[in-house]
């Protein structure tokens, strides 16, 4: 849990300094400068903005840098320093660390905003990267696992389009590739079952009325060796250019029994559902004695009364920590303070961040 977060450089924010509760509300208009608290968060955790590819559109203008700072609340300090030319700084604890990953170990974050519909619509990329930012956080050895078959895979794609490719070469890398494939399959079906029984707990509550079917789709036919299925696959791979079948086509369908939930529920049903899927995750996490911090961006956007009041007590009896953004400070504030009196509120105009209460 964030126990304390400081933020210099970002986007329209002014320098802050604040001290957090396990409920946070952020309200104000639109512009003034919420969302970029939220962003801030998220590039802490992530090294990445949600909002922007392009750290300079991140960076305040006129600034080189940007900076996030935070004290979780067991003492641990994580910081991330980005600038303009793209390069950063990251801290654990004031030690310099490598890798972003070792901050994204230790302060998972979920976000939940109007982008995170494009899991059900945007192909199998997003559903592959939330199945597998749970196997992160529970499998020590995913991520070797992963960087070793991206490796084997940019090998792959090479050879493809090289016209001097000896048996060998082709050889040594679909082997790579079909032994590091079959390990990410293990840790990726381990993790989904047991996260799935998480999901129909989750979309029992939010979805009620709905049956969903939801299945982990491995990316190539287990049934045959993936290193033989990668030479037969060649010449097609050849012609289109890159490698068509393996762990890196993995997806995981979302069905109800009238079709693609896409196509069925309506927008605000798949905001639920979306919410059920991370909700699941959080739940899992916890299952490993691991807490999530959630970023709720303007909460009440496609969301009912009822629909927000049981999103937000499922997340509470969670133990999750929350960073809610809303523009009316009404449509969330008294569910809040119903769930917890110690919740905070802050009012951010113009970029200056407020504590009103708590």
């Amino acid at each position: 849990m964030l126990d304390r977060l400081q933020i210099t450089g970002v986007r329209n924010l002014r320098p802050c300094s604040l001290s957090l509760s396990r409920l946070n509300l952020f309200y104000g208009d639109n512009g003034s400068g919420k969302t970029s608290l939220l962003e801030a968060v998220h590039l802490l955790a992530t090294g990445k903005s949600f909002r922007s590819h392009q750290i300079r559109k991140v960076i305040q203008y006129g600034q080189g840098q940007c900076t996030v700072f935070s004290r979780l609340n067991f003492g641990q300090q994580l910081a991330i320093l980005k600038n303009i030319e793209g390069s950063q700084i990251l801290k654990r604890d004031g030690q310099i660390v490598p890798s972003v990953a070792q901050l994204t170990y230790d302060l998972p974050v979920q976000l939940i905003d109007t982008e995170s519909m494009s899991l059900l619509d945007s192909g199998s990329k997003p559903r592959r990267q939330l199945l597998d930012w749970l196997v992160f956080h529970v499998e020590h050895n995913f991520l070797p696992t992963w960087q070793r078959y991206q490796r084997a895979l940019l090998q792959r794609n090479a050879l493809l389009k090289s016209d001097k490719v000896n048996e060998l070469e082709w050889q040594v890398w679909e082997q790579e590739l079909a032994e590091s494939a079959c390990i990410l399959h293990q840790m990726r079906q381990r993790v989904f079952d047991g996260w799935l029984n998480f999901v129909q707990s989750a979309c029992a509550i939010l979805l009620p009325q709905y049956k969903l079917n939801i299945s982990y789709i491995i990316g190539y036919d287990i049934e045959h060796n993936l290193q033989v299925l990668l030479k037969q696959s060649r010449e097609k791979d050849r012609q289109r250019g890159f490698t068509q079948i393996g762990a890196q086509r993995a997806d995981v369908h979302i069905k109800t029994e009238l079709g693609l939930a896409e196509s069925v529920l309506s927008r605000g049903q798949c905001k639920l559902l979306v919410c059920a899927l991370k909700l699941a995750q959080v739940a899992y996490l916890n299952s490993y004695q691991k807490q999530c911090v959630v970023l709720l961006d303007d909460l009440s956007s496609e969301l009912d009364k009822q629909a927000r009041s049981r999103l937000l007590s499922m997340l509470h009896q969670l133990g999750a920590q929350m960073l809610i953004t809303a523009v009316e400070v009404e449509d969330v504030w008294p569910s809040l303070l119903v769930l917890d009196k110690k919740a905070k509120l802050f009012h951010v105009e113009q970029g200056e961040v407020l504590l009103q209460y708590g």
